[in-house]
């Protein structure tokens, strides 16, 4: 057993017939794993988490699951139009910023040659934007227009832009230049060489992210009523504030259902368009 743990750590030797002698790949993959562990457990160490203190509250978790089971359903009256407006959010500010990233995506590119200082300050600008997330925005824009679902769909606007973009351009960079390259030289303009011979390439890449990020959306767009930008949120906060989990648990139920039928629906799509 020991030989063999020693084996996990240290690459044998082995000795052929012909009397050469044949050294095993060093494997990177235990050391790695050893780091990994170790850095995990200094970080835990260095942000005090308790984890027998976690264990010891599960109790009060599971407890919390079961005032949410059955759940009422007398409050699906009440609850319809916030799911609505949570929904609504999430397919206009997946729309907008997915067709605002579209013909940036093409200028990001640098198959294009465009100005240098614009390609690097435009793509930090968003490297900046990614990194808060969509609760930030929405908190922030709650206190400049006010809170409602506007605030809530400029956020998920900008944080679907942001994502969209990135995604797009990059696909762009790897697509074959060739037909963009002949339809060019017929005299044919910018745009029109992009969209007869770059976007046809990346159309399925397109719809596929489109997708892709109004999933994620929906999930963002569920709890962006927490700092007053309207939908399901506020509803769920209000609840649970008042302890009423059977209507919190009504909630949690749909919205997991909205999500997996939503889920569902983007991954057959996909299917069909990587198909076509």
């Amino acid at each position: 057993m020991i030989d063999d743990i020693l084996h996990i750590f240290f690459p044998r030797e082995y000795t052929l017939e012909n009397g050469k002698v044949v050294k095993e790949k060093f494997n990177w993959t235990p050391y790695i794993t050893i780091a990994i562990i170790l850095f995990s457990v200094f970080c835990a160490v260095f942000t005090k988490v308790d984890i027998p203190r976690l264990f010891q509250r599960s109790k009060a978790f599971w407890a919390l699951i079961e005032e949410m089971i059955p759940p009422n359903w007398g409050f699906w009256r009440d609850m319809q139009k916030p799911m609505i407006d949570t929904i609504v959010m999430s397919v206009l500010g997946t729309v907008v910023g997915c067709l605002i990233a579209l013909p940036m995506s093409f200028y990001l590119s640098s198959n294009f040659k465009l100005n240098k200082v614009y390609l690097a300050g435009h793509k930090g600008l968003l490297s900046l934007l990614r990194t808060l997330p969509t609760l930030v925005y929405a908190q922030l824009l709650s206190i400049v227009i006010g809170t409602g679902t506007l605030a809530g769909t400029i956020s998920i606007t900008i944080f679907t832009y942001t994502i969209c973009v990135k995604m797009m351009y990059e696909q762009i960079e790897t697509v074959d230049m060739g037909p963009y390259e002949a339809l060019e030289s017929t005299g044919a303009s910018r745009v029109k060489c992009m969209m007869k011979a770059i976007y046809p390439q990346v159309r399925g890449f397109f719809w596929s992210t489109v997708l892709y990020c109004f999933e994620t959306n929906v999930r963002s767009a569920a709890i962006l009523g927490y700092v007053g930008a309207g939908g399901i949120g506020v509803q769920i906060n209000e609840q649970l504030t008042w302890r009423r989990y059977g209507n919190t648990g009504l909630m949690v139920l749909v919205l997991v259902i909205t999500v997996v039928i939503i889920e569902t629906i983007s991954r057959e799509l996909r299917k069909k368009l990587v198909q076509g």
